[in-house]
């Protein structure tokens, strides 16, 4: 499929028996290199450019987490992430960051097999175009950016995912970031807007103001506000407007702003 990969793991047998099953059947990867040191992680990743990278969460002295997050502040494109882990205990924690999916050791060929099949079918290939990576291109032969189904979402202590068409509202205040819900129910989250914006399908979702990202089939109406602004009417918050000044006037300065509470259930 022309993908390439790099395999972070402290255990050499472990990343070799993992390399030989990513290079096996008709969606093998190509593994670029394996890296041991969690110290030279960033390095491998900076001299390889891989579209997945397999990173086991236990490396010693730099941990996969801290890994993680070091990519996710890289400069996009990132590669797909997948945590390799011993323990199922650090499932949860994965759910904070952008990954792909996780493998539980021992691995087996077919959590390898599943896991590939999940990424030929998210991430758009920059090779020759094939029957299978005909769908992930847009008509007039450009790529078509992948978008996340699901986002995590704190519940208390616990992490709650939440579907990316259940979604109807995702504003900034204080510095903080809330999901609104369907139902009405709101959430804080961990992501930033500008993430939220790269990772909602454009063609469902809007950034309206610099704070506000709302779903469109959610906007009831539209109505004009003070010095040439607008406000948006989102079904079942009707008494809640939402600004949309920024993209149509430079002052912003007089607009109300929402203010739900977050669930603390």
């Amino acid at each position: 499929m022309g993908a390439k990969a790099v395999i972070i793991d402290h255990e050499p047998l472990m990343a070799a028996q993992l390399k030989k099953m990513l290079q096996k059947g008709k969606t093998a990867i190509e593994v670029k290199a394996i890296c041991y040191e969690g110290e030279q992680a960033m390095a491998c990743l900076a001299a390889h450019q891989p579209d997945i990278v397999f990173l086991t969460l236990e490396m010693p002295r730099v941990s996969g987490m801290t890994i993680a997050k070091q990519i996710e502040a890289e400069k996009e494109p990132h590669p797909a992430i997948v945590f390799v882990t011993g323990q199922r205990d650090f499932i949860s924690q994965t759910l904070r960051l952008n990954v792909l999916d996780y493998l539980v050791k021992p691995v087996t060929e077919g959590e390898v097999r599943r896991v590939v099949e999940k990424f030929c079918a998210v991430y758009t290939k920059k090779e020759a175009p094939s029957q299978e990576g005909a769908s992930l291109t847009t008509a007039d032969g450009g790529e078509r950016p992948s978008y996340a189904r699901r986002f995590s979402v704190d519940e208390g202590d616990k992490i709650k995912l939440i579907a990316t068409e259940d979604i109807r509202l995702v504003y900034a205040e204080k510095r903080k970031v809330y999901l609104v819900t369907l139902s009405g129910r709101t959430y804080p989250s961990h992501l930033s807007l500008v993430q939220f914006e790269k990772r909602l399908p454009e063609d469902i979702f809007f950034r309206c103001h610099r704070n506000y990202i709302v779903n469109i089939d959610e906007v009831q109406q539209i109505e004009p506000w003070f010095n040439h602004q607008y406000v948006l009417i989102l079904k079942g918050m009707e008494d809640q407007p939402c600004p949309s000044a920024d993209r149509m006037s430079r002052s912003s300065g007089s607009m109300s702003t929402y203010r739900p509470r977050a669930d603390s259930k």
